[in-house]
């Protein structure tokens, strides 16, 4: 018996409460036997009855004993102790016991002590008591009932455990799973919880649903997972989470393609963390996956307008280059034209018709370089040239320049540079003057009275930068304040009907804008209707003290009057830019030698020596840059350096700097302008401006031809007859352009048709262009309507629709010859 209550503290409760029995009934035999018992049986009791109260304090329960007759209980003193009492202060009887019930557990657990008492169903409850400091705490209790030999009960024995905490953590569990499933159900993600060394893995009900499946339809295991993934994914996907799982990254965020059910593929943005053992090795691993289809969609979608808008974009520039050419090239014919009449025998009204032209021409040819501006600034490819220059000078030219048209207004312009500004800066002048004219230029366009001021002050400055605030200001007609923002945005002006009273697109000042962003710094206006504007804007330049800086590029100088005659070789397609520049330069005493493409422009340079060469750019067959990169090697072997000056009608950026990289030394834009052509190659002269070199006088002029008055064109032939005339100038070169017509449209029709046989779209556009540029000359409006019709077929690689339009295409060509050639009775 000494053995088994040593032992009783360490069995359960169950065992404990069967010996609590079996010893009672012991201790019960021994008090019978106790008046004739020894004194070591009583010795031996003693010792029983301590070690199973030992035993009892040991188990940490609150021990019960209640006899069923009298409801007397015996509450053990760690009983009373779990509600808070002490010994004597709680009454060991059953009122006490169910008075502390809670009201909610009170039915229940009186029922269930009946059952165990009358039917013997086994007593294993759990409920709350009210302690002594008026709080309730939750406890397990077990016991079972003693039974005389006729099975009835008469005395119930057991112990209580307090389980409050465990009941806590329950509820903080089930509460915490609540929140759990309530956020999981809220993002509408799928969950997954993967044993790593097992490979089990659970996906929740929402996980599977995203692709498609029933819970019961996809095993809970990683084969599952990596089944479904996109093979262009798998490796990534596997290389991204292995990588997390060695520690190589901080994070397991990955983005990749699941496959449906239905056999579609759905974007899945999978993020999860990994448990990792004391050594760092991961056990687990859980996290979720979140359906981003319709935002991977919703990216390629933009992805897509954003490569639709850069395609336009680029095709916007690429039709503004061809808008450049295709209008530079016959602005070239009119502007050269009429710097050639101005040079030679004019009554006063020719020379003043002629000069209106020649202005239109230039306003044409202002508001064509104010459109690719803008275009190349909203392409993003201007780029500010930067190099030293004198402000002072920049600004008097400005006056200089606009100083005309407010002579002619009756307004005084006057300007003020503040004497703290140093005379030598470093930025883009051209650029500077740029933006001073067109304010300057507005100021004088909408000032009726008074006067326009430039002033130039320091707005802050550095060691090596220097901030500049320039004001224009003018008693104008005024802007309302509405309008303040709006007229720097492109093709706005103050009031709708400024267009018709003051002319203008609406560009100047976004160039501007745009502009003095390029030189950090910022422009407004400041106005009032009819008082006056005042127009800032502020720019930042560099200090030349200290920099390395490029040389000052060199401005435009007057037209040298003496001048040594120079061999030019011009390497040009088109016969009207071989005519127009020839006349140009054989009138200024130059040899002109005339190549129409790169293979000539070499055999020409292998066969005798040139002072200059004007190279076209765009050229079938070898273009200009390729015949220049064929010089340039010739000339490694041969020594020697052969100037070469690019022309071309396109003024888009990178222009220049494709021709100087191709290895030639300038550039000149069409349409070319003599003073400029002139500086241009006339610096390359290598021969002493002296006495010693004699230049030649320039032609005469050339005796009036006019044809015969029974020569008129035929009835019925679309053909300008004094259209043709003034396009061609003078009546030497109207003589040579009749004589080339037969012979050059049969060349480009040939070309037309060859590359229609062959099906190449490309030659035959190329042919098409040049006939067309051709015909604008001969003043032919049907013929050349006709070429552009061909030109815009063969672009879209319609080639069944352009054999039509060459066939009408020839017809007409063919009648123009005839009008021409009875036009000139010479020929």
């Amino acid at each position: 018996m000494s053995d088994t209550l040593e032992h009783a503290a360490g069995d359960s409760v169950p065992e404990l409460k069967q010996r609590i029995q079996e010893l009672e009934n012991m201790l019960h035999a021994c008090r019978l036997r106790l008046p004739n018992a020894p004194a070591e049986a009583v010795r031996e009791l003693a010792e029983s009855e301590e070690r199973f109260a030992l035993a009892v304090r040991g188990t940490n329960d609150g021990i019960w004993d209640w006899d069923l007759k009298t409801d007397v209980v015996y509450y053990a003193p760690r009983f009373k102790q779990l509600l808070g009492y002490t010994d004597d202060e709680m009454k060991n009887l059953f009122s006490e016991f169910e008075s502390r019930l809670h009201e909610e557990d009170r039915e229940r657990i009186l029922a269930a002590l009946k059952a165990h008492v009358d039917e013997q169903v086994p007593y294993d409850a759990e409920y709350r008591l009210k302690c002594k400091d008026g709080d309730y705490r939750w406890f397990r209790a077990r016991g079972s009932a003693l039974r005389d030999a006729a099975g009835h009960p008469y005395r119930m024995a057991g112990s209580i455990t307090d389980i409050t905490e465990q009941k806590e953590s329950i509820r903080a569990l089930a509460a915490s799973e609540e929140r759990f499933a309530l956020a999981v159900r809220g993002t509408n993600d799928g969950i997954w919880d993967w044993d790593i060394r097992s490979g089990e893995v659970f996906f929740s009900p929402r996980w599977k649903s995203m692709v498609g499946y029933e819970d019961d339809e996809l095993p809970d295991n990683f084969t599952a997972f990596e089944k479904l993934l996109h093979p262009d994914d798998h490796d990534r996907v596997m290389a991204t989470l292995n990588e997390y799982l060695d520690n190589q990254s901080q994070r397991y965020s990955v983005e990749f393609r699941f496959r449906h059910k239905d056999g579609s593929w759905r974007w899945i943005l999978a993020r999860g963390r990994a448990l990792r053992d004391a050594n760092g090795k991961p056990y687990r691993m859980a996290g979720s996956h979140t359906d981003v289809t319709e935002r991977k969609q919703d990216e390629e979608e933009l992805r897509q307008a954003r490569q639709a808008a850069e395609a336009a974009n680029s095709s916007k520039s690429v039709f503004l280059a061809n808008m450049s050419h295709e209008i530079r090239t016959p602005m070239n014919g009119i502007i050269g034209m009429s710097e050639l009449l101005l040079g030679t025998g004019l009554d006063s009204s020719q020379r003043e018709y002629l000069e209106m032209l020649k202005q239109s021409a230039d306003s044409l040819l202002e508001l064509l370089n104010d459109i690719l501006d803008f275009s190349k600034i909203e392409a993003g490819k201007m780029e500010l040239d930067s190099h030293e220059f004198d402000l002072n000078a920049i600004v008097t030219e400005t006056v200089q320049a606009m100083g005309v048209r407010a002579f002619q207004k009756r307004l005084v312009l006057l300007h003020h540079i503040s004497p703290t500004i140093p005379g030598r800066l470093i930025g883009d002048d051209g650029r500077l003057r740029q933006i001073l004219i067109n304010l300057v230029g507005n100021a004088i366009k909408f000032t009726h009275k008074g006067g326009v001021t430039i002033e130039v002050n320091v707005e802050s400055e550095t060691a090596d930068l220097i901030m500049l605030h320039f004001k224009i200001n003018d008693t104008g007609i005024g802007i309302a304040g509405n309008m303040h923002e709006r007229i720097f945005e492109a093709f706005t002006q103050a009031e709708t009907s400024t267009t018709r009273r003051y002319g203008g697109t609406g560009l100047g000042l976004a160039i501007c804008r745009d502009l003095v962003d390029l030189m950090h710094g910022r422009i407004w206006v400041e106005s009032q209707p009819d008082v006056g504007s005042t127009f800032h804007f502020t720019a930042a330049f560099g200090r030349t003290s200290g920099i390395s800086i490029k040389p000052m590029s060199p401005r435009p100088e007057p037209a040298i009057t003496a001048h040594a005659s120079m061999k030019v070789l011009v390497v040009e397609d088109g016969h009207v830019n071989q005519l127009v520049s020839s006349r140009m330069l054989e009138k200024r005493g130059h040899l002109v030698t005339l190549a129409s493409n790169g293979h000539e422009a070499i055999d020409f340079f292998k066969s005798e020596p040139f002072d200059v060469i004007l190279m076209d750019v765009q050229m079938p067959g070898m273009n200009g840059l390729e015949a220049t990169a064929a010089i340039r090697v010739i000339e490694q072997s041969t020594g020697g350096h052969v100037p070469i000056v690019a022309m071309t009608a396109n003024a888009m950026k990178g222009d220049r700097e494709l021709c100087l990289t191709a290895g030639m030394d300038d550039y000149l834009a069409k349409p070319l302008r003599s003073a400029e052509l002139f500086q241009t190659i006339e610096k390359f002269s290598v021969k002493p401006r002296s006495l010693e070199s004699t230049p030649l006088p320039p032609p005469g002029p050339e005796p009036a031809w006019q044809p015969p008055a029974q020569s008129q064109p035929p009835a019925g032939v679309s053909f300008d007859a004094e259209a043709f005339r003034e396009s061609a100038g003078d009546d030497k070169l109207m003589r040579k352009l009749i004589t080339i017509f037969p012979e050059d449209t049969q060349k480009y029709l040939r070309k037309a048709e060859k590359a229609l046989a062959a099906g190449k779209a490309r030659p035959l556009y190329e042919a098409a262009h040049s006939l067309k540029g051709m015909l604008g000359v001969y003043a032919a409006p049907k013929a050349f309507r006709l070429a552009s019709e061909l030109c815009e077929y063969a672009h879209a690689a319609d080639l069944k629709g352009a054999q039509f339009m060459l066939d009408q295409l020839k017809k007409e060509c063919a009648l123009v010859g005839e009008a021409l050639t009875s036009y000139d009775p010479v020929i």
